[in-house]
């Protein structure tokens, strides 16, 4: 199988309760058992030097190879880990969107693509696969009665699927994410206007913040979605699940993108005056 990488007061108040109700309505129907609103004071991690960045990607790598090879599916379970993997691409993605020589890259599994592009193989380099939002697309996605039946062929008993099946259709992988992201959008919202209000330009970095905020929560949300689902079964089947998983070929791409225009879309979309009614929108997506 070969998958491809995925004002006032009184308003305030309102507008938080408005969230809280949905959250407690997403977390009955299998949403996140927290959420973090946005942190104006917040910075998104950046690399100090090219040299420092790389150092610490190939000791990353070696650090997630020992971890995995002891016990599987760490970048699932540990949620340190994924934090730590999560700032490094991160900074590495930044690097990239700003175009800074990375010489060394293509040693540590990257191949470049032109123009400033890189890709990277996840089977061969698992370290860089966002693991959990890697297994909460495929087992909550059309490729899922696949993966079971594959499943069933490796030690998996019909009892074990039907536990899987179970667990993806009473937890809802894509309203835990919007979950997690929404208190992100609405406070971003909120220190977006205190800045209109005072007639000051909103910071770079606050956007930048904001991308990073709202990337982090999400990608959070589905691994903790996956760490449940693990949980659904026994260990020795979760092992034949994770061993599957790393089988399948996917590929990460690392494009350079315009910060600028990033900055001007995110901050149109954030004032536009139906974003809450958007955002109160289970379909709703946070710009």
């Amino acid at each position: 199988m070969h998958v491809t990488s995925p004002c006032q007061r009184r308003r305030h108040s309102r507008r938080r309760s408005l969230a809280a109700v949905l959250m407690l309505a997403l977390a009955g129907a299998g949403g996140v058992a927290h959420a973090a609103e946005f942190n104006e004071k917040l910075n998104a991690p950046m690399m100090k030097s090219v040299a420092d960045l790389q150092t610490q990607v190939q000791s990353f790598a070696t650090k997630y190879r020992a971890l995995d090879e002891a016990t599987p599916g760490q970048m699932i379970t540990n949620a340190s880990l994924a934090k730590q993997q999560f700032d490094l691409s991160w900074q590495l993605e930044r690097a990239i969107n700003e175009r800074k020589p990375l010489p060394d890259l293509e040693s540590l599994g990257f191949v470049s693509v032109g123009d400033g592009g890189y890709k990277i193989d996840t089977r061969q380099h698992p370290e860089w696969r966002a693991q959990g939002e890697f297994i909460a697309t495929l087992l909550s996605g059309k490729l899922r009665d696949g993966i079971f039946a594959e499943l069933l062929q490796r030690g998996f008993r019909p009892e074990d699927v039907a536990a899987l099946k179970e667990y993806v259709g009473s937890h809802d992988v894509k309203k835990a994410a919007h979950a997690a992201r929404l208190p992100v959008a609405l406070g971003f919202q909120r220190v977006v206007r205190k800045f209109d209000k005072a007639g000051r330009p909103v910071p770079d970095v606050l956007v930048v913040s904001y991308w990073y905020q709202s990337t982090r929560e999400y990608l959070d949300a589905n691994r903790a979605w996956s760490e449940g689902l693990l949980k659904s079964v026994d260990a020795q089947r979760a092992r034949v699940l994770l061993s599957f998983l790393s089988e399948l070929v996917s590929f990460k791409s690392l494009i350079p993108e315009s910060v600028d225009v990033g900055i001007v879309q995110t901050l149109s979309s954030i004032r536009a005056p139906d974003l809450e009614k958007r955002l109160m929108s289970t379909e709703g997506e946070a710009p």
